[in-house]
């Protein structure tokens, strides 16, 4: 399957250890497209629908979309780098100006 930066796709984040997020979810790719055709793993985002208000850089709103049939919240904080087999499918993808916005949460994190 051919991955790119912002897709949406279900991941397989078990096991789990201490106050990471775990589950079968969506996560948002943010790895480069060069990356993902060459390497093993790919840096993505998990999302959850326990929305929490005025959480910004720590999260971002994500209104429903194609496969994503709930507002989520991006998890920015909990950006992590994981095998591609733990991918199981794509189901949508954000904009350009939405990986803009989620770029800009992720350096004000650091």
């Amino acid at each position: 399957m051919e991955l790119n930066r912002g897709d949406i796709v279900i991941v397989n984040l078990y096991p789990k250890k201490g106050d990471e997020v775990g589950k079968i979810r969506p996560a948002v790719i943010i790895s480069d497209d060069d990356e993902n055709a060459i390497l093993d793993t790919v840096i993505l985002m998990p999302l959850s629908t326990d929305l929490i208000e005025n959480m910004d850089p720590y999260r971002m709103r994500l209104p429903a979309r194609e496969g994503l049939k709930e507002d989520s919240d991006i998890l920015v904080n909990q950006i992590r780098s994981l095998s591609k087999t733990r991918i199981k499918e794509k189901i949508a993808k954000i904009t350009s100006s939405e990986y803009d916005i989620l770029i800009q949460h992720l350096c004000k994190n650091f």
